[in-house]
Protein backbone atom coordinates (compact mmCIF):
# COMPACT_ATOMS: atom_id res chain seq x y z
CA UNK A 1 0.00 0.00 0.00
CA UNK A 2 3.11 2.75 0.61
CA UNK A 3 3.55 2.39 -3.40
CA UNK A 4 0.33 4.35 -3.59
CA UNK A 5 -1.66 2.36 -6.19
CA UNK A 6 -3.82 -0.62 -5.36
CA UNK A 7 -5.61 -2.45 -8.54
CA UNK A 8 -6.77 -5.84 -8.30
CA UNK A 9 -9.90 -8.30 -9.59
CA UNK A 10 -13.28 -8.76 -7.39
CA UNK A 11 -12.89 -12.15 -8.01
CA UNK A 12 -10.01 -12.79 -5.98
CA UNK A 13 -10.52 -10.05 -3.40
CA UNK A 14 -13.78 -8.46 -2.86
CA UNK A 15 -14.03 -4.82 -3.13
CA UNK A 16 -15.19 -4.17 0.26
CA UNK A 17 -12.46 -6.16 1.97
CA UNK A 18 -9.89 -3.81 -0.10
CA UNK A 19 -12.24 -0.34 1.12
CA UNK A 20 -11.60 -1.92 4.70
CA UNK A 21 -7.90 -2.36 4.35
CA UNK A 22 -7.31 0.97 2.52
CA UNK A 23 -9.64 3.00 5.46
CA UNK A 24 -8.00 1.31 8.56
CA UNK A 25 -4.36 3.15 6.94
CA UNK A 26 -6.29 6.41 6.95
CA UNK A 27 -5.82 7.26 3.52
CA UNK A 28 -7.13 9.83 0.89
CA UNK A 29 -7.71 9.12 -2.17
CA UNK A 30 -9.87 7.16 -4.98
CA UNK A 31 -11.51 3.76 -6.09
CA UNK A 32 -11.75 3.36 -10.04
CA UNK A 33 -13.66 0.43 -10.19
CA UNK A 34 -14.90 -0.97 -14.05
CA UNK A 35 -16.95 -3.71 -15.43
CA UNK A 36 -17.66 -3.79 -18.96
CA UNK A 37 -18.48 -0.54 -19.97
CA UNK A 38 -19.67 0.27 -16.48
CA UNK A 39 -17.30 2.46 -14.37
CA UNK A 40 -17.54 4.28 -10.63
CA UNK A 41 -15.15 6.35 -8.55
CA UNK A 42 -15.50 6.09 -5.09
CA UNK A 43 -13.76 8.54 -2.87
CA UNK A 44 -12.28 8.34 0.73
CA UNK A 45 -10.98 11.05 2.99
CA UNK A 46 -8.60 10.29 5.42
CA UNK A 47 -10.09 6.74 5.59
CA UNK A 48 -13.78 7.64 5.11
CA UNK A 49 -15.69 7.29 2.32
CA UNK A 50 -17.36 10.49 1.53
CA UNK A 51 -18.31 10.21 -2.39
CA UNK A 52 -19.03 7.90 -5.04
CA UNK A 53 -19.88 8.46 -9.01
CA UNK A 54 -21.09 6.24 -11.37
CA UNK A 55 -22.88 7.09 -14.98
CA UNK A 56 -26.29 6.74 -13.25
CA UNK A 57 -25.82 8.99 -10.32
CA UNK A 58 -23.57 10.20 -7.06
CA UNK A 59 -23.83 9.49 -3.50
CA UNK A 60 -24.46 6.25 -1.40
CA UNK A 61 -26.89 4.66 -4.16
CA UNK A 62 -23.93 5.34 -6.60
CA UNK A 63 -21.63 3.23 -4.20
CA UNK A 64 -24.78 0.21 -3.64
CA UNK A 65 -24.48 0.00 -7.60
CA UNK A 66 -21.23 -1.87 -7.39
CA UNK A 67 -23.05 -4.88 -5.76
CA UNK A 68 -24.09 -5.60 -9.62
CA UNK A 69 -20.27 -5.75 -10.25
CA UNK A 70 -18.87 -9.01 -9.65
CA UNK A 71 -16.64 -9.40 -11.84
CA UNK A 72 -15.55 -5.79 -11.80
CA UNK A 73 -11.80 -4.91 -11.26
CA UNK A 74 -10.43 -1.94 -9.34
CA UNK A 75 -7.73 0.47 -8.98
CA UNK A 76 -6.91 2.68 -6.22
CA UNK A 77 -4.90 5.75 -6.07
CA UNK A 78 -3.62 8.00 -3.33
CA UNK A 79 -4.95 11.92 -3.60
CA UNK A 80 -5.99 14.72 -2.00
CA UNK A 81 -10.08 14.41 -3.24
CA UNK A 82 -11.73 17.51 -4.08
CA UNK A 83 -15.44 16.38 -4.14
CA UNK A 84 -18.11 17.08 -1.76
CA UNK A 85 -19.17 15.27 0.95
CA UNK A 86 -22.41 12.99 -0.21
CA UNK A 87 -21.91 9.86 2.03
CA UNK A 88 -22.49 10.11 5.46
CA UNK A 89 -22.83 7.31 7.10
CA UNK A 90 -19.84 5.29 8.61
CA UNK A 91 -17.83 3.01 6.81
CA UNK A 92 -18.16 -0.10 9.03
CA UNK A 93 -22.22 0.38 8.02
CA UNK A 94 -21.98 0.90 4.43
CA UNK A 95 -19.39 -1.81 3.90
CA UNK A 96 -21.59 -4.35 5.45
CA UNK A 97 -24.92 -3.31 3.12
CA UNK A 98 -22.26 -3.32 0.30
CA UNK A 99 -21.25 -6.81 1.38
CA UNK A 100 -24.86 -7.98 1.59
CA UNK A 101 -26.24 -6.92 -1.34
CA UNK A 102 -22.89 -8.72 -3.21
CA UNK A 103 -24.29 -11.41 -1.56
CA UNK A 104 -27.68 -11.33 -2.28
CA UNK A 105 -26.59 -10.49 -6.30
CA UNK A 106 -24.80 -13.74 -6.26
CA UNK A 107 -27.84 -15.77 -5.68
CA UNK A 108 -30.31 -13.53 -7.86
CA UNK A 109 -27.75 -13.57 -10.69
CA UNK A 110 -28.04 -17.37 -11.29
CA UNK A 111 -31.17 -17.03 -12.64
CA UNK A 112 -30.67 -12.90 -13.76
CA UNK A 113 -27.17 -12.76 -15.00
CA UNK A 114 -27.32 -10.07 -16.08
CA UNK A 115 -29.50 -6.49 -15.99
CA UNK A 116 -29.32 -5.91 -19.79
CA UNK A 117 -31.49 -8.64 -20.08
CA UNK A 118 -34.94 -8.64 -21.26
CA UNK A 119 -37.63 -10.45 -19.57
CA UNK A 120 -40.64 -11.73 -21.03
CA UNK A 121 -43.84 -13.05 -19.82
CA UNK A 122 -44.72 -16.74 -20.46
CA UNK A 123 -48.11 -16.48 -18.94
CA UNK A 124 -50.75 -16.65 -21.94
CA UNK A 125 -53.50 -13.73 -22.27
CA UNK A 126 -56.01 -13.69 -19.22
CA UNK A 127 -53.73 -16.02 -17.42
CA UNK A 128 -53.51 -15.27 -13.79
CA UNK A 129 -50.83 -16.53 -12.02
CA UNK A 130 -51.04 -18.19 -7.77
CA UNK A 131 -48.87 -16.80 -5.50
CA UNK A 132 -47.45 -13.65 -7.18
CA UNK A 133 -47.56 -10.66 -4.74
CA UNK A 134 -48.68 -6.72 -5.62
CA UNK A 135 -45.12 -5.43 -6.45
CA UNK A 136 -44.22 -8.85 -8.90
CA UNK A 137 -47.70 -8.83 -10.38
CA UNK A 138 -46.45 -5.15 -11.85
CA UNK A 139 -43.27 -6.56 -12.72
CA UNK A 140 -44.70 -9.34 -14.24
CA UNK A 141 -47.22 -6.79 -16.32
CA UNK A 142 -43.86 -4.81 -17.56
CA UNK A 143 -42.45 -8.40 -18.91
CA UNK A 144 -43.13 -7.92 -22.44
CA UNK A 145 -39.57 -8.12 -23.48
CA UNK A 146 -39.25 -4.37 -24.43
CA UNK A 147 -37.51 -2.97 -21.17
CA UNK A 148 -34.51 -4.63 -20.03
CA UNK A 149 -34.21 -5.53 -16.22
CA UNK A 150 -32.27 -1.94 -15.76
CA UNK A 151 -34.73 -0.14 -17.81
CA UNK A 152 -37.46 -1.94 -16.05
CA UNK A 153 -36.38 -0.61 -12.45
CA UNK A 154 -35.74 2.42 -14.00
CA UNK A 155 -39.96 2.65 -15.38
CA UNK A 156 -40.93 1.19 -11.33
CA UNK A 157 -38.62 3.41 -9.86
CA UNK A 158 -37.20 0.94 -7.84
CA UNK A 159 -33.68 -0.43 -6.84
CA UNK A 160 -32.48 -2.75 -9.76
CA UNK A 161 -31.63 -4.97 -6.97
CA UNK A 162 -34.97 -5.00 -6.00
CA UNK A 163 -36.75 -5.61 -9.40
CA UNK A 164 -34.00 -8.01 -9.94
CA UNK A 165 -35.44 -9.93 -6.54
CA UNK A 166 -38.60 -10.01 -8.05
CA UNK A 167 -37.85 -11.15 -11.29
CA UNK A 168 -35.81 -14.20 -9.72
CA UNK A 169 -39.00 -15.18 -8.20
CA UNK A 170 -40.76 -15.20 -11.32
CA UNK A 171 -38.13 -16.97 -13.70
CA UNK A 172 -38.09 -19.57 -10.93
CA UNK A 173 -41.98 -19.93 -11.20
CA UNK A 174 -41.82 -20.23 -14.45
CA UNK A 175 -43.77 -17.55 -15.33
CA UNK A 176 -40.79 -15.34 -17.12
CA UNK A 177 -38.20 -16.04 -19.56
CA UNK A 178 -34.80 -13.84 -19.79
CA UNK A 179 -34.55 -12.76 -23.43
CA UNK A 180 -30.77 -11.27 -25.12
CA UNK A 181 -32.73 -9.05 -27.55
CA UNK A 182 -35.41 -6.32 -27.18
CA UNK A 183 -39.00 -7.57 -28.42
CA UNK A 184 -42.39 -6.62 -27.80
CA UNK A 185 -44.24 -3.76 -27.30
CA UNK A 186 -43.77 -1.09 -24.72
CA UNK A 187 -46.27 -1.75 -21.92
CA UNK A 188 -48.63 0.74 -20.31
CA UNK A 189 -47.28 2.05 -17.25
CA UNK A 190 -49.11 3.19 -14.40
CA UNK A 191 -49.13 6.12 -12.33
CA UNK A 192 -46.56 6.25 -9.58
CA UNK A 193 -48.05 5.06 -6.38
CA UNK A 194 -46.58 5.78 -2.90
CA UNK A 195 -43.64 4.06 -1.76
CA UNK A 196 -44.39 0.65 -0.53
CA UNK A 197 -43.26 0.25 3.58
CA UNK A 198 -40.04 -1.57 3.77
CA UNK A 199 -40.21 -5.10 4.65
CA UNK A 200 -39.20 -6.45 7.85
CA UNK A 201 -36.46 -8.79 6.53
CA UNK A 202 -33.26 -7.61 4.80
CA UNK A 203 -34.12 -9.57 1.96
CA UNK A 204 -37.31 -11.46 0.99
CA UNK A 205 -37.04 -15.62 1.08
CA UNK A 206 -35.63 -16.43 -2.23
CA UNK A 207 -36.62 -20.00 -3.82
CA UNK A 208 -33.63 -21.54 -3.92
CA UNK A 209 -32.48 -24.89 -5.58
CA UNK A 210 -30.65 -27.01 -4.74
CA UNK A 211 -27.73 -27.42 -7.35
CA UNK A 212 -27.54 -30.87 -8.53
CA UNK A 213 -24.13 -30.84 -8.57
CA UNK A 214 -21.45 -32.32 -6.14
CA UNK A 215 -21.11 -29.43 -3.87
CA UNK A 216 -17.68 -27.43 -4.55
CA UNK A 217 -14.75 -27.03 -1.63
CA UNK A 218 -15.35 -25.48 1.34
CA UNK A 219 -12.86 -22.76 1.26
CA UNK A 220 -11.70 -20.74 -1.77
CA UNK A 221 -8.21 -21.30 -3.37
CA UNK A 222 -5.25 -19.56 -2.40
CA UNK A 223 -5.92 -16.18 -4.29
CA UNK A 224 -8.66 -15.39 -1.76
CA UNK A 225 -6.22 -15.88 1.36
CA UNK A 226 -7.06 -19.47 2.31
CA UNK A 227 -5.29 -22.74 1.67
CA UNK A 228 -5.82 -25.49 -1.01
CA UNK A 229 -6.81 -28.83 -0.47
CA UNK A 230 -9.85 -28.32 2.12
CA UNK A 231 -12.92 -31.92 2.06
CA UNK A 232 -16.56 -30.85 1.10
CA UNK A 233 -18.81 -30.24 3.64
CA UNK A 234 -20.07 -33.48 4.87
CA UNK A 235 -23.49 -33.85 4.06
CA UNK A 236 -26.66 -36.35 4.97
CA UNK A 237 -28.84 -38.09 3.00
CA UNK A 238 -31.34 -34.67 3.21
CA UNK A 239 -28.91 -32.08 1.89
CA UNK A 240 -27.66 -31.02 5.38
CA UNK A 241 -24.26 -30.91 7.14
CA UNK A 242 -23.73 -34.03 8.97
CA UNK A 243 -23.81 -33.78 12.76
CA UNK A 244 -20.63 -35.37 13.68
CA UNK A 245 -17.81 -33.64 12.33
CA UNK A 246 -14.25 -35.58 12.14
CA UNK A 247 -11.90 -33.65 14.35
CA UNK A 248 -9.86 -30.93 12.11
CA UNK A 249 -6.85 -31.17 11.54
CA UNK A 250 -4.46 -28.44 13.18
CA UNK A 251 -4.79 -25.39 11.71
CA UNK A 252 -1.60 -23.20 10.90
CA UNK A 253 -1.95 -19.78 12.91
CA UNK A 254 -2.51 -16.56 10.81
CA UNK A 255 1.04 -14.59 10.39
CA UNK A 256 1.34 -11.94 12.74
CA UNK A 257 2.70 -9.94 10.43
CA UNK A 258 -0.29 -10.89 7.75
CA UNK A 259 -3.43 -8.21 8.61
CA UNK A 260 -4.40 -8.67 4.80
CA UNK A 261 -5.26 -11.97 5.56
CA UNK A 262 -6.61 -11.87 9.00
CA UNK A 263 -9.13 -9.16 7.96
CA UNK A 264 -10.18 -11.39 4.94
CA UNK A 265 -10.89 -13.85 6.77
CA UNK A 266 -12.67 -12.15 9.35
CA UNK A 267 -14.88 -10.10 6.43
CA UNK A 268 -15.66 -13.69 5.19
CA UNK A 269 -17.24 -14.73 8.50
CA UNK A 270 -19.87 -11.58 8.27
CA UNK A 271 -20.80 -12.94 4.70
CA UNK A 272 -21.53 -16.34 6.51
CA UNK A 273 -23.40 -14.52 9.41
CA UNK A 274 -25.12 -12.62 6.82
CA UNK A 275 -25.83 -15.15 4.19
CA UNK A 276 -27.43 -17.54 7.37
CA UNK A 277 -29.76 -14.33 8.60
CA UNK A 278 -31.23 -14.07 4.96
CA UNK A 279 -32.33 -17.52 5.39
CA UNK A 280 -33.20 -18.13 9.09
CA UNK A 281 -35.72 -16.57 10.99
CA UNK A 282 -35.27 -13.70 13.64
CA UNK A 283 -35.25 -15.95 16.67
CA UNK A 284 -31.74 -17.65 15.44
CA UNK A 285 -30.24 -14.54 14.48
CA UNK A 286 -28.57 -13.89 18.25
CA UNK A 287 -27.21 -17.56 17.58
CA UNK A 288 -25.62 -16.60 14.48
CA UNK A 289 -24.11 -13.39 15.87
CA UNK A 290 -22.95 -15.46 18.89
CA UNK A 291 -21.22 -18.15 16.72
CA UNK A 292 -19.71 -15.24 14.25
CA UNK A 293 -17.91 -13.39 17.35
CA UNK A 294 -16.83 -16.55 18.60
CA UNK A 295 -14.93 -17.17 15.11
CA UNK A 296 -13.69 -13.97 15.11
CA UNK A 297 -11.37 -14.51 18.20
CA UNK A 298 -10.52 -17.44 17.53
CA UNK A 299 -9.08 -15.26 13.85
CA UNK A 300 -7.27 -13.22 16.35
CA UNK A 301 -5.98 -15.79 18.08
CA UNK A 302 -4.39 -17.61 15.03
CA UNK A 303 -6.93 -20.66 13.89
CA UNK A 304 -7.23 -18.82 10.77
CA UNK A 305 -9.02 -20.86 8.23
CA UNK A 306 -10.47 -23.63 10.34
CA UNK A 307 -12.55 -20.76 12.19
CA UNK A 308 -13.95 -20.00 9.37
CA UNK A 309 -14.90 -23.34 8.08
CA UNK A 310 -16.10 -24.31 11.42
CA UNK A 311 -18.47 -21.15 11.71
CA UNK A 312 -20.42 -22.53 8.87
CA UNK A 313 -20.81 -25.85 10.30
CA UNK A 314 -21.68 -24.61 13.48
CA UNK A 315 -24.42 -22.26 12.37
CA UNK A 316 -25.49 -25.49 10.14
CA UNK A 317 -25.83 -27.99 12.89
CA UNK A 318 -26.84 -25.28 15.12
CA UNK A 319 -30.01 -24.40 12.74
CA UNK A 320 -31.03 -28.17 13.01
CA UNK A 321 -30.89 -28.06 16.67
CA UNK A 322 -33.34 -25.42 17.06
CA UNK A 323 -36.20 -27.51 15.11
CA UNK A 324 -35.42 -25.39 11.60
CA UNK A 325 -37.56 -27.52 9.25
CA UNK A 326 -35.65 -29.55 6.66
CA UNK A 327 -36.19 -26.99 3.86
CA UNK A 328 -34.71 -24.35 5.21
CA UNK A 329 -31.66 -25.86 6.66
CA UNK A 330 -31.19 -27.13 3.18
CA UNK A 331 -31.69 -23.90 1.66
CA UNK A 332 -29.19 -22.55 4.38
CA UNK A 333 -26.19 -24.91 3.60
CA UNK A 334 -27.10 -24.17 -0.65
CA UNK A 335 -26.10 -20.79 0.30
CA UNK A 336 -23.24 -21.27 2.74
CA UNK A 337 -21.59 -23.81 0.17
CA UNK A 338 -22.78 -20.50 -2.69
CA UNK A 339 -19.98 -18.58 -0.59
CA UNK A 340 -17.53 -20.97 -0.26
CA UNK A 341 -17.72 -21.91 -3.94
CA UNK A 342 -17.28 -17.82 -5.50
CA UNK A 343 -13.80 -17.61 -7.04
Amino acid sequence: MSQGVIQGSMREAPLPDIIQLVSQGGKSGCFHVQQDASRARIYLKDGRIIHAVTQAGEGFEALMEVALWLDGSYRFEELVPDVPATITKPNASILMELGRRMDEWRVISQKVPSVDLYPASTLLPGETPHGVNAREARVLALATGYYSVGEMAEAMQKPVLTTAKDLYGLVMAGHVVLKGIRSGKPPKLDAPTAPEPAPAQAMPTIREEIPAFAPPPLLPPSPVGFPEGHDPLPETVGGGFAAAVPPPAPAKPAPADDPQRMVKLMNFTQRIAQAAKMVLPEPQHEMVNRLQAKATQQIISGDGPEAVKNLALAISRSAVDAGCDADMVRTLNTHLKALFATK
